[in-house]
């Protein structure tokens, strides 16, 4: 499942489900981020729609996503492309702070990892072998170290499988100093240094 938003430094024409997952001041329209939002509807277009369609109408044509591939990705190490939750995933085995994984991924057309339930999760599991930044990031405003969780800034953290006593910021007290999560080579999910060195995944449609 893939619900966050790609990054401000997205070009146009990056795929979507909600205009929240585009970067201002672009608006998802037909399944795409672009700055040509559609004309205002009036009451002629509305009528027209209500209209049934002619009976040899074509049916509408699926949003085309990229094809799962490695091509495009900033990585300094190996990396490996795989499918998880019906989307494609890749793998750079070389190391980087948060934000340079994020803008790599950003680049790739994709986000960093969103795991959406237990299947996706233990699919991930099997292609970790080192900490891995995902896309989990706190919100600066949280005042504890367990709230304010989201995908990639943008998507509520429903499914977790956080370790034991995780997150904590550290000490267990909110500090700011473990704002971005990472997945272990165990599977489960801790809170990082953003600033920290880590492999990460990447994850498109």
């Amino acid at each position: 499942m893939l619900a966050g938003c790609y990054g401000p430094s997205l070009y146009e024409g990056a795929p979507c489900e909600r205009s929240e997952q585009c970067p201002e001041p672009q608006r998802c329209v037909s399944g795409s981020c672009t700055l040509n939002l559609p004309p205002p509807i009036d009451a002629q277009s509305l009528e027209a729609d209500a209209a049934p369609p002619p009976i040899d109408a074509a049916p509408p044509i699926d949003v085309m996503h990229p094809a799962c591939s490695e091509a495009g990705l900033t990585c300094n190490g190996t990396v490996t492309r795989f499918t998880c939750g019906g989307n494609c995933w890749v793998k750079c085995a070389g190391t980087a702070a948060r934000s340079t994984a994020a803008t790599a991924c950003a680049g790739w057309t994709g986000a960093l990892g969103e795991i959406g339930d237990a299947t996706e999760q233990d699919c991930v599991a099997t292609h970790v072998g080192a900490p891995t930044w995902i896309g989990l990031v706190q919100s600066t405003t949280a005042t504890t170290p367990s709230t304010g969780w989201t995908w990639n800034g943008a998507v509520p953290v429903v499914y977790t499988h956080w370790l034991m006593n995780k997150p904590d910021d550290a000490d267990g007290v909110e500090n700011g100093a473990e704002q971005c999560g990472s997945i272990r080579v165990d599977g489960s999910w801790d809170d990082d240094n953003c600033g920290g060195a880590l492999n990460f995944f990447c994850e498109r449609p």
